[in-house]
């Protein structure tokens, strides 16, 4: 039986990729994906202004509705970008030449420690096995380049959103200041098919690492 997931994310875009994501491992585009943050009735772009943004998923992780959620969710995911992490708040340096596995473990621990302060050690211990991490390095856009590019841009950590826009048409180039979800799901969708999600993810660094944690998890081949 597909588990039930819970996303935690910085905007609605995020949640869009994290789901095909999911359908595309679990070859199953029915399963069921809740949108914890922004919450599903942050539809408008001024409701999801407020509620998106890396600051306020450490927010909800903090917040009183976080333990609740696994309540109703057999897994939650967390995702966030690492293109803020040095700023207050997210507190994780970026280290110049780090591996991208250090520096997502690095990040992994922040949450572990925000959590733990906040809800404390013993609930942490008692969900943490339910929580999976989706750490894009530096952002989501660079887990969509193996879906554009067949060479080394693939597995590109920087400048990933004018990276994917140089190799969209025109008409489906992102807008920094306005991320068009039909445009999202129109590049994420090529994860839903399991061979193509197969053959994508080991070709982008982080996203290699979530993908991997998802197998580790649920025991599943890449087959």
């Amino acid at each position: 039986m597909t588990p039930i997931f819970g996303i935690i994310a910085e905007g609605k875009t995020d949640q869009i990729v994290i789901g095909n994501i999911l359908a595309g491992f679990f070859n199953n585009y029915d399963l069921i994906v809740r949108e914890l943050q922004p919450a599903l009735f942050a539809t408008e772009p001024s409701q999801i202004s407020k509620f998106g943004g890396w600051y306020n998923v450490f927010q909800y992780c903090q917040s009183d509705f976080f333990l609740p959620a696994f309540e109703d969710n057999d897994f939650i995911i967390i995702q966030i970008d690492s293109d803020c992490s040095s700023e207050k708040h997210f507190d994780v340096p970026k280290i110049d030449g780090e591996k991208v596995e250090f520096f997502v473990e690095r990040i992994r621990k922040r949450f572990q420690s925000v959590i733990s302060e906040s809800n404390g050690r013993e609930e942490y211990d008692r969900i943490a096995e339910r929580i999976i991490f989706a750490i894009a390095v530096n952002s989501i856009e660079c887990w969509l380049l193996p879906l554009v590019y067949n060479d080394k841009t693939q597995g590109a950590t920087d400048n990933c959103l004018f990276k994917l826009n140089k190799n969209l048409p025109d008409g489906s180039k992102i807008n920094p200041n306005k991320k068009d979800k039909r445009i999202y799901q129109n590049i994420s969708k090529g994860f839903i098919k399991t061979k193509t999600l197969q053959k994508a993810f080991p070709q982008n660094p982080s996203l290699k690492i979530f993908v991997e944690s998802l197998e580790n998890k649920f025991e599943l081949s890449r087959k």
